[in-house]
This record gives structure tokens, C-alpha cells and sequence, in this order.
């Protein structure tokens, strides 16, 4: 089967195909005759397109359910995404789902809060409260430092209306959300990117 890609290190480590919908925290993948759901991260998911082919790096884990053992597989656009991934839920209590929805901004960003402390951004994740929060912090801090993880998501700058989406993930209402993004265009310039854009929304906020 030339469209998966294995190693020793794990069942699953790339899949090709084309992206036939993305719904809630999911995409359906079209391979050959398969179609496949695969998770993957709010940062990630927005930029995902039906019907455009796509490649995705692979995260595979039988994951405990109830009384059963549930496959899972979670899709990245990058070998670097998935390792922050993996350290990611390596904290206590973080599983695979819960990971995928708290990641609502890119690895990049999420790293930068780890390694400086910054309790408010992780606690702005969905699922993630003040006492997680802490946890994160404390098993991953000193793994990180600032500027890790080059952004692997390319967007087109300026893109307003991708960090208004990103803040209403994050719990801000719409209308607060557009006001937020208005006012960090002046200070950030209308070539910041969207992560830029919500960095400075959610600094004015404090």
C-alpha cells in the first residue's frame, strides 16, 4: 500500500490522501477505498480544506475507554507539531482528545506560555483550568524556551478574521472577540499573523 508510510517506531507514521470533510475535531481522510477519521489540533484543523489532497504526520494510540480499547490516530502538519504533541501529553490527565481541543493556538505560541510561566494564555485553552495549568507548567517548563517551535502552518498575513476564530475558541464572545482583533491590528500592524494578532488581543486583555 504505496499511500502509508511505517517505521519501527510506530504503526502509523505518515498517510496521503484526499480530505473528503472536516467536522468538529476531525478529519475524514480518503484513501484508496478506505476513509478515515482522524483527530487533529484546533490550530491546525482550521487550515484543513475538503477536497484538497494532503499529507499528514501521524500520532497512533489505542486509547483506554470505558471498559474498552479505542484506536485513535491524530494528524499534524509537521514531524516538529507531533513531537510537541507527544510532550504535551506526556503531563498527567492530558489524553489525546483532550489535547487535540485544548490546542486551539499552534505549538509555537503554546511553548512560549509554557516556558514563560504564563498561567492566563493556559488557562484561556478549552478544558485546561488554573490547577492543569499549573502542572503543564511545572513538567514542562524547563523543556522549553522561547521561539521553539517555528510556526508549521503558512497563512496569509493579516488574517483578521482567523484570530477573531481563534479567540471565539478560546471562550471570548464574537462580538468582544472582533473589538479585541480591531484594536491589536493598531498595535501588532496588518501584516501580523493571526497568532500574532491574538497574542496581542489577549495582552491588552490582562
Amino acid at each position: 500500500m504505496p499511500w502509508l508510510s511505517t517505521r519501527r517506531k510506530g504503526l502509523l507514521e505518515r498517510i496521503s490522501g484526499t480530505v473528503e470533510s472536516v467536522e468538529g475535531s476531525s478529519i475524514h481522510l480518503a484513501v484508496g477505498p478506505l476513509l478515515l477519521n482522524l483527530l487533529a489540533p484546533g490550530y491546525f484543523l482550521r487550515y484543513v480544506k475538503p477536497g484538497e489532497p494532503a499529507v499528514f504526520h501521524l500520532l497512533f494510540q489505542i486509547q483506554n475507554e470505558g471498559n474498552r480499547g479505542v484506536p485513535l490516530a491524530v494528524a499534524f502538519p509537521s514531524l516538529s507539531d507531533r513531537e510537541f504533541f507527544t510532550r504535551f501529553i506526556s503531563v498527567s490527565g492530558i489524553g489525546l482528545r483532550a489535547a487535540t481541543k485544548a490546542m486551539v493556538i499552534p505549538p509555537s505560541d503554546l511553548a512560549s506560555a509554557i516556558a514563560s510561566g504564563d498561567i492566563k494564555i493556559l488557562t484561556s485553552l478549552p478544558g485546561i483550568g488554573k490547577s492543569r495549568a499549573k502542572q503543564i507548567i511545572a513538567k514542562l517548563q524547563d523543556t522549553f524556551s522561547e521561539g521553539d517551535y517555528a510556526p508549521s502552518v503558512t497563512v496569509e498575513p493579516g488574517s483578521a478574521a482567523d484570530a477573531r476564530a481563534i479567540l471565539e475558541q478560546l471562550g471570548v464572545p464574537a462580538s468582544e472577540a472582533a473589538s479585541m482583533i480591531t484594536a491589536a491590528l493598531d498595535r501588532a500592524g496588518e501584516d501580523a499573523t493571526p497568532s500574532e494578532l491574538v497574542r496581542a488581543a489577549m495582552k491588552a486583555r490582562q
